[in-house]
């Protein structure tokens, strides 16, 4: 592998003409084309060279790029009135407090197998028809509309299937279709734009570099004490949602975790990599692969149990002054303690734990004959509706309408067809008519196209909760008044009142799900190949529509999620065991929480068969390897220590030996 990243290839620019000319030759029916083509040829190569023309004086005087564009504060308890500097002196001073620091930073890359990003246009009587997998339709049509100098109703948006792993974001997709529409409008004819795996891999890979900083202080009881956030992240040359990235990374960045003492610094900055997108359903998730991680490195250094440290600090004292409500769920420790029940944790925990210590503590040889097997689990939530300061509104719509003849159309953006059965079955047994007569419209007058991304509307969530308003209003109205009944239904402007914009406090959220993730790992120590023996999933998001359909779609994330763990493969894993927790909780999407869990959970296993601590994923082979090679190197500078001190002690206590015995010796 190492060797295959140093491979090159160079063409011959020499070569280039003759090989144009060779390809011009062959197609015999465009021959004015070719001779264009050729003359085209002709020119290029009696151009000069472009080190000669090109003015490349401003790289010397290149201004900084890293710029921050973007940051949020966040300071409670002792951070308030005093300075970083007076508290991290004041723990220091206190032995009683056990403290940590780590640096952990999660990574997407898209698999290699997925279709690239791409677009297709063409022209047809003056209009342009953009073909892309978008999921912002409104910026899209306006976008094109104003590059292209032509009037909004000769643009026509096509949108064709997204990809379900690690998706490109909403902005930089559109970027790659109006490259395309420029190209088809200019040329008046169609054209393809499809970027290779390499182009893909440089410009367009999702998420955002992001290394997150954790310093910890905790009691012996477990209580977190004080807890530093430090949050970077690299936006690229640009971002238009940086600071809705930036808040949210910060709200997350605690999870549902109160500390007595907190403060959170997060910066998104500029850089030279290519500009960044936004992922809505995957925002929070390297700020909870960091908690958990960090969560589990308190739990190793106390000597508490993973359940018992996550209970004594979530948010249960609803009376706390803590200055964030996360409106989790009163069913975490339930979830917690299932999900403990399902995978056996604590067993294996304490067994793959001892069998780490023995491994260090003999001969810390990184090799034998038996694979290295740890165990892992993460808690986190999904999010829907967010009220803070935000570049979208989230604000879902929905208009249900009652025809003449008993049919009933749904107005809204199309959800998923599982989604879309669930709301049909919901308004059939409201209404009480059959499904057959519930079709659902998501075609829109230009003037009527929902600003926001598909991704901002909670289909399961909150636009199931406006389904059932909307149903709920139609039946009242259905028999004193004539048809078609039409109700329209929107998120409440009381709901996003509990949340504080000016001083970025209280309940940013509408609703959130809940997930306890537990994997189990095996790694080979010859290949350092993984392999998950089981991951489990208990789940609390509220009223399940259909059981089986949600069990479907958290194993097919769990897949989906496996592919981007490991680089460059898949880890595989036969045993999946999901189950829900029934409870009073406003309805919650299911989509991201294993985004937000399993890999957390993963490393943290990985790091309990390491016997070392894994900071970054995904992870490769040779970052294993060295893991392992420090371990040792660290272990045996230890033991060293540990004899040379040793020696050192017994030196200076053979005189008082001696003069004891002498002692002993007189008084006989």
């Amino acid at each position: 592998m190492e060797c295959l990243e140093r491979v090159s290839v160079n063409f011959d620019v020499e070569n280039l003409q003759s090989a144009l000319e060779n390809v011009i030759a062959k197609d015999k029916q465009k021959s004015n084309e070719a001779e264009e083509l050729s003359q085209i040829v002709e020119q290029i190569s009696d151009m000069p060279s472009l080190d000669t023309v090109v003015d490349n004086s401003h790289l010397e005087l290149e201004e900084n790029t890293n710029v921050t564009v973007a940051t949020r504060e966040i300071k409670y308890g002792l951070f308030e009135n005093l300075s970083l500097s007076e508290i991290e002196a004041k723990i220091k001073e206190d032995n009683t407090l056990f403290k940590t620091s780590d640096t952990w930073e999660l990574q997407l890359y898209a698999p290699n197998w997925q279709e690239t990003t791409g677009s297709f246009c063409y022209m047809e009587d003056s209009k342009i028809h953009i073909y892309a997998p978008t999921k912002w339709s409104s910026y899209l049509h306006k976008a094109a509309a104003k590059i292209l100098g032509i009037d909004a109703q000769s643009v026509f948006i096509h949108k064709t299937k997204t990809g379900q792993i690690a998706p490109n974001g909403i902005w930089r997709t559109s970027q790659i279709a109006l490259q395309t529409a420029v190209a088809s409008y200019l040329l008046k004819k169609p054209v393809k734009l499809m970027l290779s795996q390499n182009e893909q891999k440089k410009f367009m890979n999702p998420g955002l570099p992001t290394l997150m900083t954790y310093k910890t202080a905790v009691k012996s009881d477990g209580r977190i004490h004080a807890m530093e956030i430090l949050i970077d992240i690299d936006i690229g040359t640009s971002n238009p949602f940086a600071q809705e990235i930036t808040d949210r990374i910060a709200l997350s960045s605690f999870n549902y975790y109160q500390p007595e003492n907190l403060y959170v610094k997060a910066v998104a900055h500029t850089s030279k990599n290519p500009p960044t997108s936004i992922l809505i359903n995957g925002i929070d998730a390297q700020a909870f692969f960091a908690i958990e991680n960090q969560i589990q490195k308190i739990c190793n250094l106390t000597q508490i149990s993973s359940d018992e440290i996550r209970s004594i600090n979530s948010q249960s004292d609803k009376k706390s002054n803590f200055p964030f409500q996360i409106p989790i769920t009163q069913k975490t420790d339930e979830a917690m303690q299932n999900t403990i029940r399902m995978s056996d944790f604590n067993r294996k925990f304490a067994a793959f734990h001892m069998d780490a210590i023995d491994r260090v503590q003999e001969d810390s040889r990184p090799f034998f004959a038996l694979p290295l097997r740890g165990v892992g689990i993460a808690n986190a939530y999904a999010v829907s509706g967010y009220f803070g300061n935000s570049t979208f509104s989230y604000d879902s719509k929905m208009d249900v309408t009652l025809t003449t003849d008993d049919k009933v159309i749904i107005h809204t953006i199309k959800p998923s067809i599982v989604i879309q059965e669930i709301w049909k079955k919901t308004a059939a047994e409201m209404l009480q008519i059959p499904v057959n007569n519930i079709t659902i419209d998501s075609d829109f007058e230009l003037d009527e196209l929902p600003e926001n991304p598909a991704d901002t509307y909670s289909t399961i969530g909150i636009s199931h909760e406006l389904l059932k308003k909307c149903c709920a209003e139609i039946q009242k109205k259905r028999f004193h008044q004539p048809l078609p009944i039409t109700s329209k239904k929107m998120l409440s402007q009381t709901s996003k009142k509990t949340w504080d914009k000016t001083n970025f406090c209280g309940t940013p959220f509408y609703t959130v799900s809940f997930a306890a993730v537990a994997a189990e790992v095996e790694l080979d120590p010859y290949t350092y190949n993984e392999k998950l023996k089981g991951v489990w999933v208990t789940v609390d998001c509220g009223d399940i529509y259909d059981e089986t359909a949600a069990i479907r779609t958290i194993r097919m994330e769990i897949q989906q999620e496996l592919t981007m763990l490991v680089k460059g493969r898949m880890i595989p894993c036969d045993n999946i065991s999901v189950q829900f927790i029934k409870s009073g909780n406003k309805t919650g999407q299911i989509g991201g929480l294993i985004h937000n869990t399993l890999p957390a959970a993963f490393s943290s296993a990985l790091s309990l068969a390491l016997a070392t601590q894994l900071t970054t994923i995904p992870c490769t082979e040779t970052l294993l390897f060295d893991l392992i090679k420090n371990r040792v190197k660290k272990s045996k500078q230890k033991s060293k220590k540990t004899e040379s001190e040793k020696k050192t002690d017994n030196q200076q206590q053979k005189p008082e030996e001696s003069m004891n015995k002498t002692e002993g010796e007189i008084k006989e």
